[in-house]
């Protein structure tokens, strides 16, 4: 009986709403602090270029430190290993929070960002525990959607607590976030894994488990897709400020609401792809979305060559490109987790950090070597659009198929039933 009450008790949707909180800590603790930041490099006399690694810290500390809590949630359960990286959020939080210099703000944000990257890996690791895939993709894309409206949101509300308190009370506000996260968790959501693995942590076990990942053509093809779809992303987030405000002559106003509609995409993608994860297989929905973000790209990137870049002619595709970004994320995450039920924390957490790594990689490269430009930027975004639809179209396996298959035939997962755990590499 507990087993079966386990998925009720889950997927309530207050228990929803914790996972999705959750996954949504660490996107929020990146920019909640920067409209606080000048105020921050006076009061330490410091540059507003050293104050920045506090945002480079975090985000380094949080993209490796997901490889260690994956694994450690497949061992010790994911109880365990999320409350102790939220209790390490907390501590980080209350170390900012006394900060009196730099060395101790940046040693915050890095036990901050350490903490932190337990959140997504542990939340997507919970949805694999406990949804058929349909449903999974459902409440990852609830997931991609409060990531996509973290930057939107943290910055306002950091921006308020700024005028009418101190930069302190926002680190306040984080610690107690992480703690009531912790307590809504332990209330809400019981132990998911079920089936524990002592040796995870094990260097022979982790080089296993990493060569079954990537020898899955299913989870390569994801995790190298995602990655594709990201680095469009973070090009037009590092490049679109200069394009925009310097070649195209937005106001800094008009720039702050051009950024926020084409955010507004991945909230966008993300809903469409929860409406559609219940009639469309998720080979469909990532083939439609990185067909849509290919097609807009190459839309751009056209009328810049023609020498008709405008701020319309570039910001309503990244806003489709950046919906085709939101669409594919939650059916593609699902479908590469799926076949990995016993190390579903490692392989959420390596799936993670290759899409950030891929993305960050190309990001740099592009920074590199071209100067901001509206035909630079069109050219680095179709690019990247263009290499993931190619990824997909050419590489696609059999589990990211275009029609569902007919009641009794493929996999177990792509009907709706639960995937039965694959034994354990010895």
């Amino acid at each position: 009986m507990a087993a079966a009450a386990l998925p009720s008790r889950v997927e309530r949707p207050a228990a929803t709403a914790v996972l999705v909180g959750i996954a949504a800590l660490a996107p929020i603790a990146v920019d909640v602090f920067l409209p606080s930041m000048p105020a921050m490099a006076r009061e330490f006399e410091t540059s507003t270029g050293t104050l920045s690694l506090a945002v480079t810290l975090f985000i380094v500390a949080f993209a490796g430190a997901q490889l260690f809590w994956g694994p450690l949630s497949d061992r010790a359960g994911r109880r365990p290993a999320l409350l102790s990286g939220l209790a390490l959020f907390v501590a980080g939080s209350l170390l900012c929070l006394a900060a009196n210099g730099i060395p101790l703000l940046l040693a915050g944000r890095v036990l901050q960002g350490l903490g932190g990257g337990a959140g997504p890996a542990i939340a997507n690791a919970v949805v694999i525990d406990t949804y058929r895939r349909e449903r999974a993709i459902g409440v990852l894309a609830l997931i991609t959607l409060s990531i996509a409206l973290a930057p939107m949101i943290a910055p306002v509300f950091g921006g308020l607590v700024q005028e009418y308190a101190t930069w302190r009370v926002v680190f306040v506000i984080q610690a107690g976030v992480g703690v009531l996260l912790a307590a809504a968790f332990v209330a809400l959501i019981p132990e998911t894994n079920r089936a524990p693995d002592p040796a995870a942590l094990q260097p022979s076990r982790l080089a296993a488990n990493y060569r079954r990942l990537f020898r899955s053509r299913t989870f390569a093809t994801a995790a190298v897709l995602m990655g594709l779809l990201f680095a469009g992303q973070l090009i037009f987030i590092s490049t679109s400020s200069f394009v925009l405000v310097d070649d195209l002559g937005a106001s800094p106003v008009v720039y702050g609401l051009s950024f926020g509609f084409v955010s507004f995409g991945i909230m966008a993608g993300a809903t469409i792809c929860r409406r559609l994860s219940r009639r469309w297989p998720p080979g469909r929905i990532v083939f439609v979305a990185a067909a849509m973000g290919w097609a807009a790209a190459l839309a751009m990137a056209a009328l810049a060559g023609a020498g008709l870049a405008s701020l319309p002619a570039t910001v309503l595709p990244a806003f489709i490109i950046l919906a085709g970004n939101g669409m594919a994320r939650p059916a593609a995450t699902a479908t590469a987790l799926a076949d990995f039920p016993e190390t579903a924390g490692l392989a959420s957490a390596v799936l993670g950090f290759t899409q950030m790594a891929i993305a960050s990689g190309c990001s740099i490269l592009f920074s590199a070597l071209v100067e901001p430009g509206p035909g630079t930027l069109a050219g680095g975004m179709a690019l990247a659009s263009t290499a993931a639809f190619a990824l997909f179209a050419l590489a696609r396996p059999p589990a990211f198929s275009l029609r569902r298959p007919a009641p009794g035939t493929g996999a177990a997962a792509a009907t709706g039933t639960p995937v039965p755990p694959s034994p354990r590499p010895r």
